[in-house]
């Protein structure tokens, strides 16, 4: 395999991914086992084996991605990192200022762009500096994308597109990106919708395409917003709540968005909830939606995070849940919590996308750990002494979707052990607050006393004790020099690094 300048060995018994850890290639990685797509590379002369493009989108199957971790090549592959998504030209036809720090702007993209309101598009500097902003317009009845930009104060694109942004302009774009979109089976449900700020930007496209595709079913929006922006898209708002008896908008002023949005009691099972905004007030809210009992396949969200990485508050959460005897004495003190962990882990354990984050563990610490930690959380009888949901899963790159995944499965495990609706109900929101710990885009340091510490890459170490190469299984004698990947703790020989070789790859 040929990656970055340089030559690796596959084994007949190693994935691409092992080879190029073995060699010390700098590669990101993960599960290792196809499910967080974390360690995608493109295959650019020679196609990639077919096994190892499961679950990839036809654009990265067309652009020959593969994923290395499950790739098993018969013949010799030409590797590097993956290509940037394809960006378009789009000419900013006007720029508004709509409030203090809110500015709208139309752009022109060519007639082959088309966007869904609800998708959001990266917009990119000419320095490459790009961030993501909601589509406020619809695509079929519109000529012009409409982003809606607040100016976040130290912001890396948002002050130049405020203060230097000028009409006539051009711009990229990259995308559109996302799912947080009117569906065609949504038409006779109840559509609920959270927007925070420039959240309402995304909503009005998709109220806007909800009416024009004829929806039948309630229609209700919450608007949180400062009062430095309260006339921020009112105007919008009361119209589209003019324009159909079904559409209800109400607009909250420095008060919470998510309680008033929850002070519908119709708000449940078969609605279809919309988050768009302040990742807070996203996050609370999907918690109070699977208390509520709505089917996380019905929450389509879009937390408007920043560039910086959250900073976990698991210990707070922790902390202010109290003990839930209600729930212990339903669980049989403890006999029922371990039978439906025996059952859960076991289909974990042969899952496809979720055993891989089981690597090196066995299925009875699995349900040891979780058992101690939930038996801590509903009875306060401190017998848990692991780490915290973050530092747990510091290095799993876990989407949304498979937080969910995971989510239902234990969901329906639990229901089948005969727990009561309205405790799995609370079960399940407690297990949603941690969501912002575990799901992440890219792997996380341990927080340790208060500090994150990243470990990855690898360190070289001087052996203290004969010990075996996890690369090739080869004896390492005391007082060698072993190269030790930082996180996974493998260690491997010198001879499995000389097997590397420094050469130009041959021409594409």
């Amino acid at each position: 395999v040929y990656y970055e300048g340089r030559t690796y060995e596959v084994r007949e018994s190693e994935s691409v991914l092992e080879a190029l850890v073995r060699g010390g290639a700098s590669v990101r990685f993960s599960c290792r086992k196809g499910s967080c797509h974390t360690c995608m590379l493109r295959a650019p002369v020679q196609p990639p084996p077919e096994a190892s493009q499961r679950g990839l989108s036809a654009r990265w199957v067309e652009g020959a991605h593969f994923l290395p971790c499950i790739a098993h090549p018969t013949t010799d592959l030409h590797t590097e990192p993956p290509a940037a998504a394809a960006s378009v030209d789009a000419l900013v036809a006007s720029k508004t200022q709509v409030s203090e720090r809110v500015f709208r702007l139309e752009l022109e993209v060519e007639s082959s762009f088309t966007w869904v309101p609800g998708q959001h598009v990266s917009l990119v500097r000419a320095d490459d500096v790009a961030r993501s902003y909601s589509a406020s317009s619809v695509s079929e009845e519109d000529y012009f994308l409409v982003l809606h930009v607040a100016r976040v104060e130290g912001g890396a694109l948002s002050p130049w597109i405020a203060d230097e942004l000028a009409e006539g302009d051009v711009v990229q774009l990259r995308g559109p990106f996302g799912a947080c979109t009117y569906r065609d089976d949504d038409v006779d449900s109840p559509l609920a919708f959270l927007a925070t700020g420039t959240g309402v930007g995304p909503v009005l496209g998709v109220v806007r395409d909800a009416i024009r595709r004829g929806h039948r079913g309630p229609i209700r929006v919450v608007h949180g917003v400062r009062a430095h922006a309260k006339d921020y898209a009112e105007a919008e708002l009361a119209a589209l709540a003019a324009s159909r008896e079904n559409v209800v908008a109400i607009r909250v002023v420095d008060e919470d968005p998510v309680a008033k949005l929850f002070e519908d009691p119709g708000l449940g099972p078969g609605t279809v909830l919309f988050l768009f905004g302040n990742p807070d007030a996203v996050h609370d809210a999907r918690v109070r939606a699977v208390g509520a009992g709505i089917r996380r396949s019905d929450v389509r969200a879009d937390p408007f995070d920043d560039a910086r990485e959250p900073w976990p508050r698991d210990r707070e959460k922790l902390d202010a849940t109290p003990a839930d005897p209600e729930m212990w004495e339903a669980l049989d003190r403890g006999a029922k919590l371990r039978a439906i962990l025996e059952e859960f882990y076991t289909i974990v354990f042969e899952d496809p996308q979720l055993a891989p984050f089981f690597h090196n563990v066995t299925k009875e610490r699995a349900i040891s750990k979780q058992y101690e930690f939930l038996y801590d959380v509903f009875s306060k009888e401190i017998i848990y002494f692991g780490l915290r949901p973050f530092n747990a899963h510091h290095w799993m790159v876990i989407t949304d979707e498979l937080f969910d995944y995971r989510e239902e499965l234990f969901e329906g495990v639990a229901r089948k052990h005969g727990v009561p609706e309205p405790l799995l109900r609370r079960w399940m929101a407690f297990q949603e607050r941690f969501r912002r710990e575990i799901v992440k885009a890219r792997a996380r340091g341990m927080i340790v006393e208060g500090v994150e510490v990243k470990r990855d890459g690898f360190s070289e170490e001087r052996l203290l004790a004969d010990m075996v190469c996890d690369g090739c299984h080869g004896e390492m004698l005391e007082g060698e020099i072993g190269r030790m990947h930082q996180r996974t703790g493998q260690l491997f020989c010198a001879r499995c690094a000389s097997r590397v070789q420094s050469v130009a790859p041959p021409p594409a």
